[in-house]
């Protein structure tokens, strides 16, 4: 029985954290191998609901077992959750498993990095760290997990860290997992057994003067000539400064917001989108065929199996529609000010706040929001947007790190093109706004921005 629950709680899990469309596809797989399993035809502009299961003392149990399994996790795993405040781990949860059969598609960064963690020969412990840390890999390839503030929570094992960290990084694309620019142009070159070369040398100490094509300081340092340091910097810039762009660039993602959030009246209302979802429900012949006495008990055992499978999948998706809801409605509380006024009142949240409110686990949190959209008067935004980290101002007061970005935005618009502001100024300028950062904070959320350095864009 155990055995049961649990893969039927580790199916819940699966679909709580798949996006839309993959679900739809697992449905469409379910109803052709379930007989018992029906849907009512879609009509294109239909309200199309689905069955809200039992809310009996069968649906609490579940509901408990469901929470408790989505507790489970190794020691350090809990202490990562229960400690964490604003790591950019709060994205940890996105990986999930894709169904058999599931859209021909071309896969994201993550999905090959998950692919090759499955070849990697790491253990389920250190597999489970490194789901976490690739799924704090941007886009670009890059990690934003703060790595320190993994290491200072307690009993948090570093080598093992270390150890997932060099797997990773022996992964294709070369150089991904990289934490900024330098160490991903490093183990580029050391992929091409170059660790020795000049080029190497050039990148680990004098990576700033080529970004400002600094030659002759270079060939100076280097005791190398001025062509040769030129022959250097071309091959330096064939390197791939961006090795996850290749998985993301020309792909079309087709996305269906799960919450709608309008505003009526002054007041924003939340309301789920159940069009995407068929209407499912238990086959009638099926459960007549149970109360007919001429249904050999073979026959009727097998029915109920199926049957049984039949309203777990329909309560776990009843679950998933419920959780995403109740969080949508907390997001919407707490980040009103951002909804009427925009980004400069986004305010600083994570996931441990949200499931306190709704008394669930964090995972449970991550999960839910992992793939999912919002249709706002803002516009079509990731759940995921909301959570942001914060930044603590002159007044105490925090606010988040997307309205620093704004700030920083704004002032690099206003300034003269002629003397743009070094990051130093920006540093300045920020903390005249209440806003006291450091410079390579400044020059993170720059680059984040698509900003370029001073330097590069000063107009003469």
């Amino acid at each position: 029985m155990q055995q049961v629950l649990a893969s039927h709680l580790f199916q819940s899990l699966e679909i709580l954290q798949m996006p839309l469309l993959d679900l739809q596809q697992m449905i469409k797989q379910e109803l052709s191998e379930n007989p018992t399993l029906e849907a009512t035809q879609e009509q294109p502009d239909a309200q199309i609901e689905i069955e809200q299961g039992t809310k009996d003392v069968e649906r609490d149990e579940f509901d408990n077992e469901f929470e408790k399994l989505a507790a489970l996790g190794e020691e350090w795993g809990d202490s990562y959750y229960e400690n964490r405040q604003t790591i950019g781990g709060a994205d940890a949860e996105e990986k999930y498993q894709y169904m058999m059969d599931s859209l021909s598609e071309s896969s994201s960064l993550h999905d090959q990095l998950l692919d090759q963690l499955s070849l990697s020969g790491l253990n389920d412990y250190e597999k489970k760290i490194a789901e976490i840390v690739i799924g704090n890999i941007d886009d670009d390839g890059y990690l934003q997990l703060d790595v320190e503030d993994l290491l200072a929570l307690p009993n948090f094992p570093a080598e093992t860290l270390d150890k997932i960290l060099d797997t990773i990084h022996d992964f294709d694309p070369a150089g991904v997992g990289a934490r900024d620019l330098r160490e991903c142009l490093l183990l580029q070159l050391k992929r091409a057994g170059k660790e020795k070369s000049q080029e190497y040398q050039i990148v680990a100490n004098h990576l700033d003067l080529l970004g400002r094509h600094k030659y002759e300081d270079i060939a100076r340092a280097m005791g190398l000539t001025l062509d040769r340091v030129k022959e250097l910097a071309a091959a330096v810039a064939k390197l791939d400064p961006k090795p996850g762009r290749n998985f993301s660039e020309d792909r079309i993602e087709y996305v269906t917001p799960e919450i709608i959030v309008e505003k009526k009246d002054g007041e924003y209302v939340i309301t789920q989108n159940k069009k995407p979802y068929p209407s499912l429900y238990i086959s009638p012949k099926y459960l007549q065929m149970l109360k007919d006495p001429k249904t050999s008990k073979e026959v009727k055992s097998y029915i109920r199996e199926k049957i049984a499978k039949s309203k777990q999948f329909i309560q776990s998706i009843d679950q998933r529609m419920d959780t995403i809801y109740r969080i949508a409605v907390e997001i919407v509380r707490i980040q009103r000010e951002y909804f009427d006024h925009g980004v400069s009142r986004l305010k600083p949240l994570n996931m441990k706040t949200i499931a306190e409110l709704l008394e669930v686990h964090e995972t449970t949190i991550s999960r839910a929001t992992a793939g999912k959209y919002m249709q706002t008067p803002r516009g079509l935004l990731s759940m995921k947007y909301f959570f942001k980290p914060g930044v603590a101002t002159a007044s105490g007061e925090s606010i988040s790190n997307e309205s620093v970005k704004a700030a920083l935005a704004d002032i690099v618009a206003g300034e003269d093109k002629k003397k743009p502001f070094s990051d130093a100024k920006l540093v300045k300028l920020l903390e005249d706004q209440g806003i006291k950062i450091a410079r390579r904070t400044v020059a993170k959320y720059r680059d984040q921005l698509r900003i370029l350095p001073s330097h590069l864009r000063k107009v003469h």
